[in-house]
């Protein structure tokens, strides 16, 4: 059963939380910014190298509002080579220009993640090591009050949040392009910068901190280089812990904190008992009142799209943010916390990385030789119980095989997983009336609300991954209620996402995570799973609507567990007879046979169980694995190693195990 781990140069599952509003309304093509005609982009282009520098910063503002028009005019702009003139305009003699233009390299990238390689070969590097004393120095001015010098001065200070939040945007979009180019961004002392925002916090802006916050998060995960500096400057830890510990602190400099270090500076089980009741603090949002105040906010009338007037590319100065945008901000701030929050926690439940697994079950190795007798349902249930190899240290401390059963459960952590994190959970991943429905009333938001919902589920699922490696596996038996209502709930909250019909991407995202939890959630209940005659064809159904290859391996592993039940042949029957479809369509993917090849080794490794003479037997699945064999040998065969070898790994095995398997089931009988 994967685990869902944040990895360095994987696709991040955090979202990007400074991606305010306008960039967002970009990517979701509802801003209303006319697309500007190819005769306005190229003298605007031009005047970037003009000597005259109020056109140079007129035209880098133009730019940065023409990006954010359409994919067409971007890629107009792009053509022109904009980006390694606005690099150079970060030297500008001129403040302005130089303001003008880190906001049009940032607004490029939030449309756009791939340009970071662009600016990285571009050495945009040398000007960004250039301009990080000049953000400090302006910025140690404010926060200390100092007289105003002259009126340059007075333009730095009043401009010096959006230049900052621009210049630590486009650190963050770097440094998770390439962890070479992370390497660069160490070489910028950048830790004692981003740092000061979360020791000062109230005499910056919430949007700033954030910024800060998660740019720090991300330039933390797994960098050894900066594993080096925190041990050689331990003040930066205890800064953080210091903050961490204030309970009078407020609570997004507090999460913020919680996650800006490598778990290996600590101990990490006494780390999370510091950590987690902060984290659960932050959970504490109502979702559902601010998504109720977010649609009166918009029907008043007094949010605004940021449109232009047709024909005029000119930049318009910036309004003052009404009460009710301001509110929708803070809606977008909260929820970015929270979220963090729940990644946090998600990380802390899989807190091995060496030990992470991909989706992929081993089969059982009793397969493999004819002569071991093999275990019924029961039975594997309990030897599973007696092999604890897999729990997490991070959540239950020092433990081994021979572990305290009554230590684990007055664990502090696992008891706030248990009583206080699960409940708000639950809260989290309910749809809001804007979650799924009514998309483009408030975009960000919605985007907001669909990510937290996600995040919930990602760690609702590492709750039951761990849950399902305890001793004895005690919540799935002594809290079976909780265990056998959420997977009704799970499989509800699926037809309310799929039935409202929402956008691509909240769909399938929200429904993959649903599945994974249906997955880890029947291993754990096994034989006591509340099936309802239609959930198997929902998940066979998700399976043949959504053509997405992570998601039909969660589909086929969540079969598993379903099909194991004792006394319900039908169900075993259905279940079979679409893994045998899966294998005979060669259009399968090499991963989902694999996937559904060791559901059938688990599935069907007794001949005692109740289903195996009716199903297997019967319906001649042995002699229907013989006629596949060839066919998944060549499938095997065709992945190249080098490409993909841990789906070669396992393609070998699979194929060795189904070799064994046939050659077992042909014997299997006859022993008994």
């Amino acid at each position: 059963m994967g685990k869902l781990r944040q990895r360095k140069k994987a696709p991040k599952r955090r979202t990007n939380p400074i991606q305010r509003r306008l960039e967002q309304g970009a990517k979701e093509g509802v801003n209303g910014l006319p697309a500007p005609t190819p005769e306005q982009v190229t003298p605007v282009v031009d005047k970037l190298s003009s000597e005259n520098p109020t056109e140079r910063a007129w035209a880098a503002a133009c730019v940065s509002t023409f990006i954010l028009s359409d994919a067409s005019t971007r890629k107009l702009l792009l053509s022109k080579g904009v980006v390694p003139i606005l690099i150079q305009r970060l030297t500008d003699p001129q403040q302005e220009v130089r303001d003008e233009s880190l906001g049009a390299l940032r607004n490029i990238a939030s449309v756009d993640n791939s340009v970071a390689k662009e600016y990285f070969t571009r050495n945009i590097m040398e000007p960004l090591s250039m301009l990080l004393p000049q953000i400090s120095q302006t910025i140690d001015l404010v926060i200390k009050k100092a007289p105003i010098q002259d009126e340059s001065d007075a333009d730095r200070r009043k401009s010096i949040w959006d230049v900052t939040e621009n210049f630590i945007y486009i650190i963050w979009c770097i440094c998770e392009a390439s962890d070479k180019y992370v390497k660069a961004i160490n070489r910028m002392n950048i830790i004692t910068f981003l740092t000061s925002f979360l020791l000062s916090g109230g005499q910056c802006p919430t949007r700033v901190i954030i910024a800060a916050g998660q740019c720090l998060n991300t330039l933390t995960d797994d960098n050894k280089d900066l594993l080096i500096e925190f041990r050689n400057n331990p003040q930066y830890v205890e800064s953080l812990l210091n903050i961490v510990k204030n309970s009078n602190e407020n609570i997004l400099v507090q999460v913020l904190s919680c996650g800006s270090w490598d778990d290996e500076t600590d101990a990490v089980a006494a780390l999370n008992e510091l950590l987690v009741p902060v984290l659960v603090k932050a959970l504490d949002y109502d979702i559902q009142e601010a998504a109720v105040n977010t649609i009166s906010a918009v029907k008043s009338g007094n949010v605004h799209l940021y449109q232009e007037e047709s024909g005029n590319i000119a930049p318009k100065p910036k309004q003052p943010l009404t009460n009710e945008e301001l509110y929708i901000q803070s809606v977008e701030d909260k929820l970015s916390i929270t979220q963090l929050a729940l990644e946090l926690l998600a990380d802390i439940c899989v807190h091995d990385e060496d030990s992470e697994e991909d989706g992929i079950q081993d089969v059982d190795e009793a397969m493999m030789d004819e002569g071991e007798e093999e275990l019924n349902p029961k039975e594997k249930e309990d030897d599973e119980e007696e092999d604890n190899d897999g729990i997490d240290e991070a959540i239950f401390g020092q433990t081994s095989s021979a572990v305290d059963d009554a230590l684990i459960r007055s664990n502090p952590v696992l008891h706030a997983y248990i009583h206080q994190i699960f409940p708000h959970l639950i809260r989290l991943s309910t749809a809001t009336p804007i979650s799924f429905h009514q998309m483009d009333l408030s975009p960000l938001v919605t985007h907001g609300l669909v990510i937290t919902h996600q995040r919930s589920l990602e760690c609702l699922n590492n709750f039951l991954l761990a849950m399902n490696e305890v001793p004895k596996k005690f919540w799935f038996k002594e809290y079976k209620s909780d265990a056998t209502q959420l997977w009704r709930w799970l499989f509800n909250l699926a037809n309310e996402v799929a039935s409202s019909k929402p956008q691509e991407w909240a769909r399938d995202g929200i429904l993959e995570i649903i599945i994974s939890c249906i997955w880890a959630l029947g291993r754990g209940l096994g034989q006591d799973i509340p099936l309802d005659h239609s959930d198997v064809g929902a998940l066979c159904g998700t399976y043949e609507m959504i053509p997405r290859e992570s998601m039909r391996i969660k589909i086929v592993g969540c079969l598993g567990p379903i099909a194991m039940r004792l006394g319900d042949i039908n169900t075993n029957k259905v279940i079979g007879i679409f893994i045998m479809n899966l294998l005979n369509d060669k259009t399968t993917k090499p991963s989902v046979v694999i996937e559904a090849l060791n559901l059938l080794f688990d599935v069907y490794s007794d001949a005692s169980f109740d289903y195996d003479l009716p199903v297997f037997v019967q319906g001649a699945f042995l002699n229907n694995l013989k006629q596949v064999l060839s066919s998944i040998r060549s499938m095997v065969k065709s992945i190249d190693r080098r490409k993909n070898f841990d789906l070669r790994i396992r393609g070998d095995e699979a194929l060795d195990n189904l070799n064994a398997f046939i050659k077992y089931k042909k014997n299997e009988r006859n022993r008994r």
